[in-house]
């Protein structure tokens, strides 16, 4: 977690591939983050600027809602340095069990790590 002067946040750093898919990087953030492949759910992604290959990504995570069953990441995609935005967007997830197959409360674990990056300003970026 890096903190800035508005909000907690998660950055992850990560190589670029030929024909770069965006939402699996932020997909591969949150893997970096809390252990495990986000199931079910919708991203939304907003491309701001063309990215190049082999160039690294910065995704910066942070959590803007917490529900009983789903988390809803904002994130931003930029060069490493963060200078340049590539694309901005959110990721819901929910948290399924793996018996029923049915959306299920998260841990208390979960929670107590991803209070720590719930946004608390109106807008982000």
């Amino acid at each position: 977690m890096t903190p800035d002067d508005f909000n907690p946040k998660f950055v992850f750093l990560s190589p670029t591939r030929n024909h770069t898919d965006l939402a699996e990087h932020v997909d591969h953030a949150i893997i970096a983050l809390d252990g495990r492949a986000p199931l079910a759910g919708d991203c939304f992604l907003e491309p701001l600027a063309s990215v190049h290959d082999h160039e690294p990504l910065r995704v910066d995570l942070w959590v803007e809602e917490l529900t009983k069953w789903s988390c809803t990441y904002g994130f931003t995609i930029s060069s490493e340095d963060g200078r340049v935005a590539f694309a901005r967007g959110e990721r819901t997830v929910v948290n399924i069990d793996p018996s029923s197959h049915k959306p299920a409360p998260w841990s208390d674990a979960f929670r107590t790590s991803h209070a720590e990056l719930l946004k608390d300003l109106p807008a982000y970026a």
